[in-house]
């Protein structure tokens, strides 16, 4: 990025010690409203209430905004455009490679490439998931025995990176508590919240890069970093991520052995088993859909299909869709349901052949969204279905114009009559009483 953006190392030193700066103040306001979000008393919209009330997305933004001071202050005019432009267009790089989960193949457990980062342990060997029925299992509380976690099984992971270890999960978080995201929905301990991410895709991962959830996580903090997993100083170290430094590792989850295997079902082919411990993202293909005469995009939707993967598919965003099609955030969608992705004017409508030009095979580009930072690569498919949304004719329009026009000048009719009537019965009573 140095030599890319034309910067000194006087420039450079700037840069990393500003961005210092800013992930040291982020993750001490993350650190404050920890005891608000992991009070056990308190209900999920009660700790949302309070981080409303802390006023935490507004602090994220004011410390974002003194970053951006701070880069224009010491860069210069030119160089802080040249260094803007240069992380946008490396954002659009890295939303594209990591708004699908990264599996990697291992002998027996789940296994995937989690975004990690470090917190303080107090000097113990351990990770922290976002997940807090394995923080309490682990710690031998069987508050969370209904819902299939085992005291003393000892869950634990092995992280791969420059070197590898293992490590117990003695702690919850990053960012969320409900988040299994290594846990399908019908696995021995299921995904407690947001079922319809992929597997192995971490909440905050899916808020960061395309805006999933609002952009927030289940607290409602704005997420600031991918990170589905924190490691203790110590174990940072063993596997050659020295402090300072957040990066993509691999994680093995070992209580997941078997899952994708059960007992009786192994493969009749030697090493098959290997080859499959690691299940592949329940995403289902979408079919994109043809764009409509007015330029709009409507999909419908197919069994497995979720509100995630239709934004990914069409090179959209979830809270677009929802304002689209006057969404709630509660909304829940069905095989069947016909929802707007792209609005009008967003994609050229395919030209009618004609007598004199052979039909070429249609094709539909989903063009890049250049709104947001989060924007991933575009989706061309040759596989089209027109939507079987009704579409308003003009004459329809105008036909249900004239009667509506005509109801109105009819009620509009019958009113000044019963006002005419009003005054000549009010007359008349007068000409008697006077009488």
């Amino acid at each position: 990025m140095q030599e890319q953006v034309n910067l000194s190392g006087s420039d450079w030193e700037d840069v990393k010690t500003i961005a210092g700066i800013e992930y040291y103040r982020l993750r001490r306001l993350e650190e404050f409203s920890r005891p608000v979000v992991e009070n056990p008393t308190s209900s999920l919209w009660f700790k949302r209430l309070q981080v409303i009330g802390m006023r935490y997305n507004r602090q994220v933004d004011a410390i974002v905004a003194e970053t951006n001071r701070a880069l224009l202050e010491n860069l210069g005019t030119p160089k802080y455009r040249s260094l803007v432009t240069w992380i946008e267009k490396r954002w659009v790089v890295e939303a594209s490679i990591h708004s699908q989960p990264e599996v990697n193949i291992h002998p027996s457990s789940r296994s995937f490439r989690i975004y990690a980062t470090r917190y303080d342990s107090g000097g113990a060997y351990y990770v922290a998931l976002p997940d807090k029925c394995v923080k309490f299992t682990n710690g031998g509380n069987s508050i969370c025995s209904d819902e299939g976690y085992i005291v003393g099984q000892k869950y634990s992971v092995y992280l791969s990176y420059n070197g590898s270890t293992g490590a117990v999960v003695g702690e919850s978080g990053p960012w969320n508590v409900d988040d299994t995201y290594w846990a399908d929905w019908n696995d021995p301990t299921p995904r407690r919240m947001f079922a319809d991410l992929p597997l192995g895709m971490p909440q905050a991962q899916a808020a960061y890069f395309n805006g999933y959830n609002g952009g927030v996580d289940q607290f409602g903090r704005k997420v600031t970093g991918p990170y589905g997993i924190d490691l203790a100083r110590q174990v940072s170290i063993d596997i050659g991520l020295q402090p300072g430094t957040n990066d993509w590792i691999t994680v093995s989850f070992l209580w997941t052995e078997g899952w994708d295997n059960p007992v009786g079902q192994a493969s009749a082919v030697p090493g098959a088993a290997e080859a499959t411990s690691a299940v592949t993202p329940a995403v289902l293909p979408i079919q994109i859909a043809s764009p409509m005469p007015d330029g709009s995009v409507v999909h419908q939707v197919e069994y497995g299909q979720s509100l995630w993967q239709i934004a990914i598919a069409y090179n959209t965003t979830i809270q677009s869709i929802n304002q689209l099609n006057n969404f709630s955030t509660e909304t829940i969608i069905w095989p069947g349901d016909e929802l707007i992705v792209l609005p009008p004017g967003s994609v050229a409508p395919a030209a009618t052949p004609t007598s004199e030009t052979s039909p070429e095979k249609p094709t539909t580009e989903v063009p890049t969204r250049t709104s947001g930072p989060a924007s991933i690569m575009p989706v061309l498919s040759d596989r089209t279905e027109v939507a079987s949304l009704p579409v308003e004719t003009e004459s329809d329009t105008s036909q249900s114009s004239s009667s509506t026009s005509s109801i109105y000048n009819a009620v509009l009719a019958l009113g000044l009559g019963l006002v005419l009537i009003g005054f000549l019965l009010v007359g008349f009573g007068r000409f008697f009483l006077n009488k």
